[in-house]
């Protein structure tokens, strides 16, 4: 009521917001008096209409891309009163040569500097703006419309002369400035501005389905339109999506026909042939609609055609706005100081184009000039012709005329370049990100670097693809083999290098402290939402940081850039402080850290764990309770774990205190009353128990080996016995976080906890049943004894699954379980007393008169109508209360998290009440785990047979997904493919029954086969991972210093069927052409045995080799004997390319875009000499880079992250309770129907995610743009949704890449979408891009693919274009689907389609596939099977007519082959009659001749 207006009150209010500033304008460099040669206001910048807080730098990075102002870097705005707005701003026709940088300029000292003089400290710079405010100080100012900023060029210093030089750099390196105006700015970046017009402009008018007048929409309107045609497939092979051409793989992941692109394609064959794209400034409207048809045609050009046409043109204009120009620091750099005293800043040399000799400048305060410097001589000392100006771009444009002619050219491709892109553009966020991504397949460039994926696609999609495009221009290169072309040299790269401080920034004086600055942050106020969304954004931008900073301190570290801190320990040991943040690997520190695991595999799992558990207390945001910013990363074989610095942790331990837990093993637990009651509440929530443990926790024989280890080792220990004796005398504490976490109370009087290894419970199913477990793996063993032998250990005694935890997915479903089952329990009970109540009440009745009696009754009823009469009531008494005693059955569902740890005491015999507690905690655990084993996965299985569930998974990465959102660890695998296989194995005894006519009845669905394929395939995936990251860190890493031949060898051996022989190895060489090179031209690449040792080789193995350390991991982490992969029996089931795609995900490796060949035989080479591994050789290998996992992040797992590119790290938790909440909200409404609000709320929430990551590249942003869709296609209004969804599919491409498992999702919403639209031309583009990703990451198996073949068929179809139709149909066909009616319904199509070519015989063939299976499913009695009946008949019949006319047509064939058989022997005949009659006249005549 009122709390809701005022809400909405404030929130009109805040809308209103700061007034908004017009007319403004940016002055050119202010001149010296008198010296103005140009009119100044014309030269003015006019700024678009901005608000008064709009920051300053805003407009500043504006401006940088203004044409004759891009090039300012040191220079300051002041505030200048109105201009005559009469006279026009600038046009563009400033000169190339900026005429306000030069002598007559003024240069001002900054005005930070002018404040150390006393007579200028009481100067007004309240005109001056700041740099890192907004405009709205200016206000009182004088700030108003009309107002002009001028420039004021500002006096450089030698970090500033730097700045300058990297930004002129920049400029010519292709990025020239094209916008003459900011008024009217268009995106010209590459990357399409964003369609305003994707929302719509009256929701109430979408919802009431009216047009902009307010009139009822012709829901018929989009169907009146001309008929659009469907493309066309000359080619029976390019129907089908070929999913193993990785060569074309963006054509394919966006849909395309790579032959459109790349092939050689007849005119007619580039026309519209749908959706026509009229070309501008040909004719008008009135012209098209009333020329003939042929000129409509010639008119319309198709956007393959189109893309032909300009691309190359933007590859030769990019590659001149690309200046062959080197700018760097001179030899004779840095001044000595002789000159420093007279002001010189630095020395530069320049190499103009084209020119053979060096220009050589001086930087001084005032800007720069030529001086008289050759390469042989040092003469600082202005030349003749100095050139002089403030900005370096203007000096070399006076000094050189070959630059001017240069940069003038590339002013005028920029410009041009940035109209051309504006065309290309104007198909959305996700066509341009195509475009770029094949740009390199077209002519247009000379220089292959310039065409590298460096310089297009991977610096526009975050997460680095593990496909990497080859430019043709370096395909075509001289000796383009080795790869050498694709690299230039480049002197600023060099300098940048030889400069890089690995993310420290030395200028703002100390490192920064990472954990003040997350803190702070978290103690930001939050009380309003503009409060919480700075709270929030600050948050995003802090931790955004902190990983970029350790990808690049890990980067480093790996290249020996950094020292240890320890050097004197051994690498294992070694520790390193590099920008305040701490760096470790992730493996076994020893025996004297208090922790439960042992070894290094289990040290790997614990940092993965704690993170994870730090992910979730980073979203409770429990106040008072600080966590550490922690980032794991996994590169070359090494994982490495980055924290912030715990205040006072580096000063001693007298600058922190230990409140919780224990850091030192020996040693007693700590504790600590405040600690533990905000650890108590925190823990709660997630379903963790207060438990006593003994305050000495460790067992005897642990303590031992303790001791003993301290006294072996040579560093000096210090004695505990002190501590000991000062401890309380309880033997137990109580503690409600594992055993090994930590809490400190840090210099800053914060309270942190560390070490959260796990907030579940061990898992019983991983647990030796003689320690406690549940015995469901041995039962599964024993039971099963024709498992291959020594592949799964007979035990559970491993180290890593010390760790192996249960879900916190499974412990809040068995959780609402067992609350279910109580509430119904109690609802039963309360309703049987109810029930025993009115008996009894009822039986008192008779006894009493009948005038009381039936008053009573008359009162009762009354009553019970009124209840009835009001549903809030009878919902209120339905609705059983909560008492005291549910809450403390709530309270005893808490699990405990430390049972089941070896080396733990027993608490039998010092507290038995708390180890009769334990014993019941242990049981609830086995509960736990056998609801997982009982119920949840096969509820899985059962899930995945009958498709009951959600889209299915696709991939490794959904599929993994898929299991933790129902609680099931990943280690489950095994098992799930067990149990896959027995229903395998079931079906195929059904169908052999059915064959043999022993079964009536039919069930619908079929276990797919993609699903056990899919789990053996991350199985092998992940096994393949851990056994290659084993690879690269043997004989002390000597692989990972160069691990292209390590793992082109290891890639080739699991996507191959064997191993070649050296026949076969020396006949495939033979067969090589001419420019492929061999393994002399390999082994001339590097010498790469030069100085080695004989344990120094590297750790090439066979294939057999490989994949017996593969499968001995997948026996050891998911005990399991594969059936699919390596079994030659089941190769043609084997999915290579998917295997190959998530084993590079999983190692972060790239390789080059072309296509393998897979399942054949492979070479696997290595050892001394550099081999041409086959088929993946060492050059196809293009990088391999790290993969990070956040504490912070949006989605769990790791993701691929490329050094030195910020925007590739992986998105953040939004910290902003309301982001969610609107977004859930919308969904909510949406469900009700009210697609007003809900896309006004969806609309909220999406403006809220950007504000927040600062970007619209966030899987938030992304999930309300597909809300958006959702809704307004709901709404009517198809042309937006897809709008919306086709801006979706951008961002999500840009976010995760082309070929993410979400990307399928939109792509078949898209279909949907543009169909219904009638844009059948791009909806046939998503459905075909659908195919490919569903086929390259689940294999041709995939449960969907079949699907998604019959709807391409049916549209066919629809559009009367058969023989397309029958193309897909058969493919459909074709693949095995797991939907036995969908089978039967592809048949019937088939049929139809065949009825419509003329095979009727086929077509009665199908129909009686299709009858069979809709009589054994629905019934005779169905519709559908009577359907099928009469067209069995109709076909039927059809077909013997069609029969009989074809025997009466041979008959009739047979007779006139007779006859002109005979004939052909009566003129046979008559021919030889003639010759023999010629040569008697012939013979005749000689004889008369004699005579």
């Amino acid at each position: 009521s009122e709390a809701p207006a005022q809400e909405e009150k404030e929130g009109e209010m805040q809308d209103q917001g700061p007034p908004v500033l017009k007319n403004l304008c940016i002055l050119p460099p202010l001149q010296k008096s008198g010296t103005l040669e140009r009119n100044e206001v014309i030269d003015r910048v006019p700024l678009p209409p901005i608000r008064s807080e709009e920051p300053v730098s805003s407009i500043r990075a504006a401006l940088a891309d203004v044409c004759g102002y891009s090039h300012l870097t040191n220079y300051r705005f002041e505030l200048q009163k109105p201009l005559d707005s009469s006279v026009a701003g600038n046009q563009g026709d400033l000169p190339i040569v900026s005429p306000y940088t030069g002598v007559n300029a003024v240069v001002s000292i900054p005005v930070a500097l002018q404040s150390l003089d006393d007579e200028q400290q009481s100067k007004d710079h309240s005109l001056v703006l700041d740099d890192y405010g907004d405009l709205s100080s200016l206000m009182e100012g004088g700030l108003q419309d009309g107002s002009a900023f001028r420039i004021v060029l500002e006096r450089y210093d030698a970090a500033q002369i730097r700045d300058h030089v990297t930004r002129t750099r920049s400029l010519i390196a292709g990025n020239a400035p094209a916008v003459v105006s900011l008024d009217d700015v268009s995106d010209d970046k590459g990357i399409p501005a964003e369609p305003e017009n994707t929302e719509p402009a009256d929701e109430k008018a979408i919802v009431e389905n009216k047009d902009k007048d307010g009139q009822p929409k012709d829901k018929n309107e989009e169907k009146k339109e001309e008929k659009m045609k469907l493309p066309t497939y000359p080619n029976v092979g390019s129907t089908i999506v070929n999913s193993k051409d990785l060569k074309n793989f963006y054509y394919h992941a966006c849909g395309e026909n790579p032959d459109l692109y790349l092939g050689d394609v007849p005119k007619q064959a580039t026309k519209f042939e749908n959706g026509s794209k009229k070309k501008k400034g040909k004719k008008g409207k009135g012209q098209a609609q009333n020329g003939t048809e042929k000129e409509d045609t010639d008119e319309d050009v198709q956007v393959e055609q189109e893309m032909r046409e300009l691309i190359p043109k933007l590859n030769q204009l990019e590659e001149k706005t690309k200046l062959d120009c080197s700018i760097r620091f001179s030899a004779f750099h840095p001044p000595p100081r002789s000159r420093k005293m007279l002001g010189d800043l630095a020395y530069l040399e320049v190499k103009p184009p084209g020119e053979s000799k060096s220009i050589h400048i001086t930087a001084i305060p005032t800007g720069f000039y030529v001086n008289k410097s050759t390469d042989a001589k040092f003469d600082p000392s202005p030349a003749a012709k100095a050139c002089f100006s403030h900005e370096l771009l203007d000096c070399l444009l006076q000094a050189s005329s070959s630059f001017f002619t240069a940069w003038k050219s590339a002013l005028e491709a920029s410009k041009t370049r940035s109209k051309l892109m504006a065309r290309l553009n104007a198909d959305g966020h996700f066509a341009c990100l195509f475009r770029v991504a094949i740009r390199g397949d077209f002519d247009g460039y000379t220089k292959p670097s310039i065409a590298s994926a460096d310089e297009g696609i991977d610096a526009l999609v975050h997460s680095p693809s593990w496909m990497v495009p080859m430019s043709k221009a370096a395909l075509e290169s001289e000796d383009s083999w080795n790869k050498n072309g694709m690299h230039s040299a480049n002197y600023a790269k060099t300098e940048d290098d030889l400069a890089n401080t690995f993310g420290v920034d030395f200028r703002n004086g100390n490192s920064r402290d990472w954990n003040e600055e997350l803190q702070m942050a978290r103690e930001m106020p939050d009380s309003s939402l503009v409060e919480r969304v700075d709270r929030a954004r600050v948050i995003n931008k802090v931790l955004s940081d902190f990983g970029e900073a350790s990808l690049m301190g890990i980067k480093a570290i790996s290249d020996g850039q950094i020292a240890p801190m320890n050097p004197n320990e051994p690498s294992r040991s070694q520790v390193f402080l590099h920008n305040n943040i701490f760096f470790s690997r992730a493996i076994d520190a020893g025996i004297e850290t208090f922790k439960i695991a042992k070894g290094d595999k289990a040290a790997r799992k614990s940092a993965s764990r704690d993170i994870h558990c730090l992910g979730a207390l980073h979203r409770m945001e429990k106040d008072g309770l600080y966590t550490l910013a922690t980032v794991l990363i996994d590169y070359l074989g090494t994982r490495f774990v980055c924290q912030s610095i715990l205040p006072g942790i580096l000063n001693g331990e007298k600058s922190h205190s230990l409140l919780y837990g224990s850091v030192e093993a020996g040693l007693p637990l700590s504790w600590d009353k405040d600690m533990h009651e905000l650890l108590e509440e925190t823990m709660g929530k997630m379903w963790i128990a207060n438990r006593p443990l003994p305050r000495e926790p460790l067992t005897d024989e642990r303590m031992a080996a303790i001791k003993e280890a301290k006294s072996a080792s040579p560093l000096p220990g210090m004695s505990s016995e002190e501590e000991k004796k000062e401890e309380p005398a309880e033997p137990t504490v109580d503690m409600c976080t594992p055993i090994e976490a930590k809490g400190i109370k840090g210099s800053d009087e914060r309270k942190y906890v560390l070490d959260m290894t796990r907030l579940t419970p061990r898992d019983a199913n991983w647990v030796e049943k003689e320690k406690g477990g549940t015995g469901n793996w041995g039962a599964i063993q024993s039971s099963s004894p024709n498992k291959k032998s020594g592949v799964i250990p007979t035990s559970l005694d491993d180290d890593e699954w010390t760790l192996a935890v249960l879900r916190p997915e499974l412990v809040n479903s068995y959780s609402q379980f067992l609350i279910g089952t109580y509430a119904r329990e109690k609802k039963a009970k309360r309703d049987a007393e109810e029930k025993a109540k009115e008996t009894a009440e009822s039986s008192e009745k008779d006894e009493k008169s009948g005038e009381e009696a039936g008053a009573k009754d008359e009162a009762e009823k009354d009553n019970k109508e009124a209840t009835k009469e009001s549903p809030d009531a009878k919902e209120e008494k339905d609705l059983p209360s909560i008492n005291d005693d549910d809450l403390d059955y709530i309270k005893s569902l808490r699990l405990n998290v430390n049972i089941f740890l070896p080396d733990i005491k027993s608490l039998e015999g010092i507290d038995d009440e708390a180890f009769a507690q334990q014993k019941k905690d242990e049981e609830v655990v086995r509960d736990v785990s056998n609801f997982l084993w009982e119920r949840v996965l096969p509820g899985i299985t059962s899930q995945m047979r009958t498709a009951t569930g959600q889209q299915p998974p696709h991939d490794g990465k959904s599929l993994t997904d898929f299991l933790h959102q129902n609680g099931v660890n990943c280690r489950y695998l095994g098992r799930l493919a067990d149990m896959a296989q027995a229903e395998e194995k079931k079906d195929a005894e059904e169908l052999e029954l059915a064959k043999k006519g022993m079964t009536t009845g039919m069930a619908r669905n079929s276990m797919p086969e993609c699903w056990l394929e899919l789990l053996e395939c991350e199985m092998v995936a992940r096994a393949a991972k851990h056994v290659l990251d084993r690879y690269l860190t043997m004989n002390g890493g000597i692989a990972a210093s160069h691990p292209a031949q390590t793992v082109a060898s290891f890639l080739s051996a699991i996507v191959s069927s064997g191993e070649e022989s050296a026949a076969q190895t020396e006949n495939r060489a033979a067969k090589q052409n001419e420019n492929e090179p061999d393994e002399e031209d390999y082994s001339a690449l590097t010498l790469y045995d030069a100085g080695a040792i004989d344990d120094g080789t590297m750790p090439i193995r066979g294939r057999t080799g490989i994949w017996n350390d593969i499968e001995e991991e997948i026996g050891r982490r998911f005990r399991y004997s594969l059936t699919i992969f390596n079994r030659p029996a089941k190769a043609n089931r084997t999915i290579y390319i998917p295997l190959l795609r998530r084993v590079c995900q999983k190692a972060g490796v790239r390789l080059a875009a072309k296509s393998y060949e897979t399942g054949s035989k492979c070479y696997c080479g290595g050892g001394q000499n550099l081999a041409p591994s086959y088929p993946i050789s060492p050059l196809d290998v293009v990088d391999i880079v790290p993969l990070m996992k956040h504490s912070a992040a949006h989605s769990g797992g790791f993701t691929p992250c490329a050094p030195g590119n910020p925007s590739s790290l992986p998105a953040l938790h939004i910290s902003l309770p309301d982001a969610r909440q609107t977004l859930e909200s919308a969904h909510v409404h949406h469900s009700g129907k009210a697609l007003s609000r809900a896309l006004e709320l969806a609309q909220e929430a999406c403006a809220l995610y950007q504000r927040v990551a600062e970007s619209s590249t966030h899987p938030g942003v992304v999930r309300c743009l597909d809300l958006m869709a959702s809704i307004l296609f709901e709404a009517g209004e198809h042309g937006l949704a897809a709008a919306n969804q086709a801006r979706s599919l951008g961002l999500l491409v840009q976010v995760n890449g082309f070929d993410s498992p979400d990307a399928i999702n939109v792509h078949l919403l898209l279909f949907q979408m543009l169909f219904t639209g009638g844009k059948n031309y791009e909806a046939i583009k998503h459905m075909r891009a659908a195919i490919f990703l569903m086929e390259l990451m689940g294999g041709p198996s995939h449960m969907e693919i079949v699907n998604a073949y019959h709807k391409l068929g049916s549209v066919y179809q629809t559009a009367k274009e058969p023989q397309l139709a029958l193309r897909f149909f058969q493919e459909a066909a074709s693949r095995k689907s797991s939907d036995r009616l969908l089978e039967s319904m592809i048949s019937k199509s088939l049929a139809a389609v065949l009825s419509q070519v003329g095979d009727f015989k086929g077509a009665l063939e199908e129909e009686k596939k299709a009858n069979n299976v809709f009589t054994k499913l629905l019934g005779k009695d169905h519709q559908l099977t009577k359907q099928s009946d009469q067209q069995l008949q109709l076909f039927a019949a059809a077909a013997v007519q069609q029969g009989n006319k074809a025997v009466k047509d041979i008959k009739s064939l047979e007779e006139e082959a007779v006859a002109d058989a005979i004939a052909s022997e009566l003129e046979a005949e008559e021919a030889a009659e003639e010759a023999r009659q010629k040569k008697r006249n012939n013979g005749k005549k000689k004889k008369k001749g004699r005579k």
